[in-house]
């Protein structure tokens, strides 16, 4: 790995410069394979297989002068997976190890055998790309077809292939032919996410002479004026306008939802769905494959981004993080939005694990120029998570608001999961401070009472107050602040959001020598912190369940319920029926099934308040319609009331309900 690192430019290293086509064939990676075993005509086989831009089997055959019983018995066969009438290579370094070992000549045979196949099946766009290949010395007659061959690549989305024809073609051009050349290997490195190539390219398309002149290609500017704005971490870098076909659709639609999902998140759910339809970037791969139009890698990964942060903005982190960590892997996420995903990639793997991942930091390594200011900002939150986890209130509360100056209202609508600094220094004693930081924050949400501006940060400074309210409560006006509290989480819409009141919420009462009420939040924060998949918080309300005296014995419990069916907050049992099950204990009425829905009994028909006492219980749909002798829509159709007439949205937010009283 060491030597095919130095083999590489660090823009290869970083992602941010096409990779060589096949990969240098390193000492380790040799060896790795271990000897081949091939003669003279094995390796001309396997040659033209390294080359061959279609993975049609008949045309490797006819290109090779064999049939396929003499391929198959041969040392070739054994390092060709050949099925349906496509054939591939076992394992690409022995691709690269066979084209690594050819000499010019062979080569040069090999493109020149192919380019016949290809003419004789009337394919002249692939035959002239092996044609080009073979001419030792630079055709300019050729250059204008490749040119165009690079442009129908890009329009299908091919950016790989585009960037390769291009630069081929610039090869062979002289003058404004070549610089159409570059222009397009430059477009195509840019929506593939290589900005130092992009770069390049475009820069030589623009001033083709070298001497200054503006005699060049005159769709390059713009494009240079992306990868540079990329390069310096601009959030707008790439706006819809760049683009067409698909990768207009991704990005209008990317940037909407961004700009939406502080004030307005589900019609940000509906933009995205709109959109749900559209091809992904294609892979590196043969000609031609695939749709015939599909999004670029740098146009899905604004998509991308934009789905994760909609995801963690509805508080479902485990969806946020499968969505971008798939889009980690294949995409250039690190210069979409000014850097933002790998503000939401830090903040998931914290939320998630209670530390960075390896991924994460990979993706951080790869960022060609600057981020975003937002983003540097957001990395003072990262550290106030690590602190807060440790139990340094103080040193996370001033990280926080030192984030909160450096990052303003933008900080803000990024919404990223944050603990809340008042809260921290009343956890830490520090009384006067906090009331300082409510006051501070009271006077900034004050000219926005009223106001609902889209895309504003109203609901995320609405809600931070109301939690710090909560935090600074006296026995006496405790119940009204978190009704506040929770009326503002609702109002957000985020399930971990939601958690994080319960948490605090918790703590107030804790703090005000009521364990009673104190349980039941934790444990309605447990369970809300366990739906979205934020395992450190839900770790960190665990701990705080095993206080002792907090929670009455036999109520604590903080594992997972099989199949997610939201048990009640500390069963301590499978949902079997049972009085274990139920949680109802001698001695313990408040934790009864009459205590726990009680208090809607003017408010729910007989027959509903049946079916929520059991779903709070955590039984299932089937077990409550069991239990009633009804059928399973019925009790379907009964708790879909009960959660409309109640304003929750799922068993665990009833569960929660319930267990505040």
């Amino acid at each position: 790995m060491d030597q095919t690192a130095r083999m590489l430019d660090e823009e290869h290293l970083l992602g941010t410069a096409l990779m060589p086509d096949p990969l240098p064939a390193a000492r380790a990676v040799r060896e790795a394979v271990g000897p081949l075993g091939l003669d003279d005509d094995a390796r001309r086989v396997l040659l033209i297989a390294a080359v061959a831009v279609v993975d049609r089997t008949e045309v490797l055959l006819a290109a090779s002068g064999i049939d396929i019983d003499i391929l198959m018995a041969g040392p070739a066969g054994r390092h060709l997976h050949l099925v349906g009438g496509r054939f591939r290579f076992h394992h690409p370094r022995i691709r690269s190890i066979v084209h690594e070992d050819a000499d010019l000549a062979t080569r040069t045979a090999a493109h020149v055998a192919l380019a016949d196949v290809h003419r004789k099946a009337d394919e002249p766009l692939i035959a002239m790309w092996h044609t080009a290949l073979s001419t030792l010395a630079g055709d300019p007659l050729l250059a204008d077809g490749l040119v165009e061959l690079a442009d129908q690549h890009l329009a299908r989305g091919d950016v790989h292939r585009a960037h390769e024809v291009a630069r081929e073609a610039a090869s062979h051009g002289t003058d404004q032919v070549r610089a159409r050349a570059f222009a397009v290997a430059g477009r195509a490195a840019l929506w593939a996410g290589h900005v130092h190539d992009a770069v390049a390219h475009l820069r030589r398309a623009t001033y083709p002479s070298g001497n200054g002149s503006t005699s060049g290609a005159p769709d390059a500017a713009r494009p240079l004026g992306i990868a540079l704005s990329l390069l310096e971490g601009r959030p707008d870098a790439v706006l819809p306008d760049d683009a067409c076909g698909p990768d207009r659709a991704a990005i209008a639609a990317a940037r909407r939802t961004i700009r939406l999902l502080d004030g307005a998140p589900g019609d940000a759910v509906a933009i995205l769905s709109e959109v749900a339809e559209l091809a992904p970037a294609r892979p590196p791969g043969w000609w031609f494959d695939g749709p015939d139009e599909a999004m670029t890698p740098l146009a899905e990964a604004h998509l991308r981004v934009a789905q994760s942060y909609l995801a963690l903005r509805l508080g479902d982190i485990t969806e946020a993080a499968s969505v971008l960590g798939d889009a980690v892997e294949r995409l250039p996420v690190a210069i979409a939005f000014g850097g933002l995903g790998i503000a939401l990639a830090r903040r998931l793997d914290l939320v998630r694990d209670g530390h960075l991942s390896r991924p994460t930091a990979a993706l951080e390594a790869s960022v060609p120029g600057q981020v975003a200011p937002v983003v540097r900002a957001a990395t003072l939150g990262d550290r106030a998570q690590t602190a807060v986890f440790d139990g340094r209130w103080v040193e996370a509360a001033t990280l926080l608001g030192l984030a909160a100056e450096r990052g303003g209202d933008d900080l803000r609508r990024l919404w990223l999961p944050t603990p809340d600094p008042v809260e921290l220094l009343v956890l830490a004693g520090q009384d006067r401070a906090a009331r300082r930081s409510h006051e501070r924050l009271r006077l900034r949400v004050l000219p926005s009472v009223g106001t609902e501006t889209p895309g504003g940060p109203v609901r995320r400074r609405r809600l931070d107050l109301a939690r710090a309210e909560l935090a600074l409560a006296d026995a006496s006006g405790v119940n009204r602040a978190r009704e506040r509290a929770v009326e503002a989480s609702l109002r957000v819409g985020s399930t971990f959001e939601r958690g994080l009141t319960e948490l605090v919420a918790a703590r107030a009462f804790a703090r005000l020598g009521l364990p009673g009420d104190a349980a039941a939040h934790l444990l309605g924060a447990h369970e809300l912190f366990e739906e979205s998949g934020a395992k450190a918080w839900e770790h960190i309300a665990g701990q705080a369940l095993q206080t002792p005296g907090l929670v009455p014995a036999g109520r604590v419990s903080t594992g997972s319920t099989a199949g997610g069916t939201g048990a009640v907050p500390g069963g301590t049992g499978p949902a079997d029926g049972s009085a274990e099950a139920s949680g109802e204990t001698a001695g313990d009425p408040a934790f009864g099934q009459e205590e726990l829905c009680g208090q809607w009994n003017g408010l729910l028909t007989e027959r509903e308040l049946d079916v929520a006492r059991l779903v709070v219980q955590g039984r299932t749909n089937r077990q409550v319609a069991a239990t009633l002798y009804v059928s399973v829509r019925t009790v379907e159709v009964h708790l879909g009331r009960v959660f409309r007439k109640l304003g929750v949205r799922s068993r665990t937010e009833l569960a929660v309900l319930a267990l505040r009283g």
